[in-house]
């Protein structure tokens, strides 16, 4: 087996400093297996005892932090918008340009919505990809919604007053 190459000078107390600051479990479970060799030399098989992580995990990270530094300690989130056809400005062009006029109280249809951006993006998109468009840009469905005939008078007159676009 090949011996360990040891990490830079100053690793403890830079994760010292680093296990201070960070606010995420998965982070500090990070930091603490480069600081248990850096400053007391465990092996990969303890460390991964202690901190609750698989062994290959720990190696994993002590190679990456050696070859990349700090930036390895981050965790990155599992959120974005990894797949996305078009960005979120395109996507405000897109609707602007649907939009017509402008003006409060202007109306969508989600047919001609998804046409449009379907011929933009070059291929069929689901509707629910055109709901959650619309839906991030802040438009909302305004239709009647049903009542129960023995509710409230004024309720039902708030609800076709809304829904008008008044």
């Amino acid at each position: 087996m090949r011996p360990q190459k040891s990490f830079p000078p100053g690793t403890t107390e830079r994760m010292e400093q680093l296990l201070k600051m960070t606010r995420s479990v998965e982070a500090y479970r990070r930091i603490q297996s480069i600081y248990f060799r850096s400053k007391y030399g465990f092996g990969a098989e303890r460390i991964a005892e202690m901190v609750g992580l698989h062994v290959q995990t720990i190696r994993n990270l002590h190679s990456a932090y050696l070859r990349d530094g700090e930036t390895v300690l981050q965790c990155p989130g599992s959120g974005g918008r990894r797949q996305a056809l078009l960005s979120v400005e395109e996507e405000e062009a897109l609707l602007a340009e649907l939009e017509g006029n402008g003006q409060r109280g202007a109306m969508l249809e989600v047919h001609r919505v998804q046409q449009s951006y379907a011929q933009r993006v070059g291929k069929v998109v689901a509707k629910s990809t055109v709901y959650r468009l619309l839906h991030r840009h802040g438009w909302r469905k305004l239709a009647p919604r049903p009542h129960h005939p023995q509710g409230n008078a004024e309720q039902i007159k708030w609800f076709k007053k809304t829904s008008v676009g008044s």
